[in-house]
């Protein structure tokens, strides 16, 4: 790819932004213990904010992120796949926990603050920061290159900016899952609207709890849950059908080395929390 192209400069302004992300994201974990898991966390997503919202403003001539108003049917169809797709990401993360238990459970963290408090801070706001990034910023330039790697990559880069191996893999089912329908749809309020969705649950759990629940109910909840989340994909996929056309590059030459630099810094961060 030639590196004065068009297509090249969208593809390095993604993964300078991904790269940014990364920066903040280590410098919020560095601070955690001196400004408290919120502190920090609100001053990572307001950096990554203003960071993405410049350099999607310094590209508005090449690429948009949509946002309209959604359609109450799609909106209520794509609502219902996230909340199914739960057990499938509760699987991946116990397959992870099954090798390494690095990245433990914020739950404790999160049931210490008021519960409107706590749906902000760890719902609304990394659904609405997360979303614009990762399927606004870095997907929306991708997709004028090659839609296949748009998800994969963009999904990539989601998933690993969680560093544990247990958010890695339903984080990137799910990126993959928001990309899909952010493109299907050309609207950002329905990937945005399923992240809020899934965190505003988790933090539900966070306070409910499991022990409680009985294993028979369970894994009866994860068999309704994979049959309903097949039956509204196929559903929804028919009404907002996608087709992901792919480009002639290869695949090395989709990410630039900022790319590459930030998913080993990524690597390593996951690496030294797996040791701890």
């Amino acid at each position: 790819m030639d590196k004065k192209s068009s297509e090249y400069k969208l593809i390095r302004m993604a993964d300078t932004s991904f790269l940014f992300c990364i920066i903040f994201e280590v410098v919020g974990i560095m601070t955690v213990m001196f400004l408290g898991t919120l502190g920090a966390q609100m001053a990572i997503y307001f950096m990554t904010m203003l960071f993405a919202v410049f350099m999607a403003r310094k590209r508005r001539e090449e690429f948009t992120i949509p946002f309209e108003k959604p359609k109450a049917g799609t909106l209520l169809q794509s609502i219902g796949i996230s909340v199914c797709g739960i057990p499938i990401a509760l699987m991946l993360s116990a397959l992870a926990s099954l090798l390494s238990s690095a990245g433990a459970d914020s739950s404790d963290d999160i049931a210490k603050y008021p519960v409107w408090l706590a749906i902000i801070a760890f719902a609304i706001v990394p659904a609405v920061v997360e979303e614009y990034v990762f399927r606004g910023l870095i997907l929306g330039a991708y997709m004028k290159v090659d839609m296949r790697a748009a998800v994969v990559i963009s999904s990539l880069f989601f998933a690993l900016l969680h560093f544990s191996l247990g958010s890695v893999l339903y984080g990137f089912f799910y990126g993959c899952l928001f990309a899909i329908i952010r493109i299907a749809t050309g609207n950002m309020v329905y990937s945005m609207v399923m992240h809020l969705t899934f965190n505003a649950i988790n933090v539900a759990v966070s306070y409910a709890g499991m022990i409680m629940i009985p294993g028979w109910f369970l894994i009866g909840a994860f068999v309704v849950g994979v049959i309903g989340f097949i039956v509204l994909c196929i559903f929804f996929f028919k009404k907002n059908p996608v087709e992901l056309q792919v480009s002639g590059y290869k695949g090395r030459q989709l990410v630039t080395k900022e790319g590459y630099i930030t998913m080993a810094v990524c690597l390593c961060v996951t690496g030294m929390l797996l040791m701890i």
